[in-house]
């Protein structure tokens, strides 16, 4: 039976990926982006390569704005009735910038997309996959999410998204949702994208930092997140997954 996916910022980069890799296995996968043209886009694809026009539908929302995630989980339910898993990916970064030097305005839209709209999106699926016996939720979370890092807006955020993650899996796991979140070190598609494609002096001291001496790709992401959503990862929950190239583990 093909199970109901939702990514969220699936209109590019690891979210569109990892919607590909689903929508590939036989799942029917809700491409959501803020950006609705890049929606579309994504599903239209994801159809025409499987060959069904049900293989993928694109339902625009902004994570930030909880009446955007109402409407789109109302829309959900309308559809489909259920979701079986989801990819809670949408985020931005944070400019790369120390504390004293953080614009608020750099701040609060870290807070708004990356927390909060994770926040909107986690009390949406769970409560729908409790109504239908369960569901594994995958936040993306990353590398300054479990290590420090001075990017302040962006790690801040990122440690908020761990704790999320273990605090749905703590409280929801004995009623069928499994929480994890996987942790990408420097990847070579969404947010990484620009640091590896710019390379120099900057990229190669970041890909340094990673003992596997190589960026990784955002194929590697979306099977580490498909793998957390298969039966078999069932006696996970709470992990927050390194998919970091052994960054962590210096």
């Amino acid at each position: 039976m093909s199970r109901v996916v939702l990514i969220t910022g699936a209109g590019g980069g690891i979210g569109s990926i990892t919607a590909t890799q689903f929508a590939q296995a036989g799942d029917t996968v809700i491409v959501s982006d803020i950006n609705a043209e890049s929606a579309s886009a994504v599903a239209l694809a994801l159809c025409e390569a499987a060959g069904d026009p049900t293989r993928a539908i694109a339902l625009p929302a902004d994570v930030s704005d909880r009446g955007s995630v109402e409407a789109l989980f109302d829309n959900i339910r309308e559809r489909f009735g259920r979701l079986d898993c989801a990819f809670n990916n949408a985020g931005i970064g944070g400019g790369g910038a120390p504390l004293l030097d953080t614009d608020d305005a750099i701040w609060d839209a870290c807070v708004s997309i990356n927390l909060n709209g994770t926040y909107h999106c986690l009390k949406q699926e769970v409560a729908l996959m409790l109504e239908n016996g369960g569901g594994a939720i995958v936040n993306n979370c990353s590398i300054l999410g479990v290590n420090g890092g001075a990017n302040a807006a962006y790690t801040a955020t990122k440690h908020g998204i761990a704790g999320l993650t273990k605090s749905v899996a703590v409280a929801y796991s004995g009623q069928g949702v499994r929480c994890n979140a996987v942790c990408p070190g420097l990847i070579d598609a969404g947010l990484g994208s620009r640091t590896v494609q710019a390379g120099g002096a900057k990229a190669d001291a970041f890909i340094k930092l990673h003992p596997i001496g190589r960026p990784g790709t955002g194929e590697e992401v979306a099977q580490a997140v498909r793998w957390l959503c298969s039966p078999e990862a069932s006696f996970v929950t709470g992990d927050l997954l390194m998919v970091d190239g052994g960054y962590s583990a210096r």
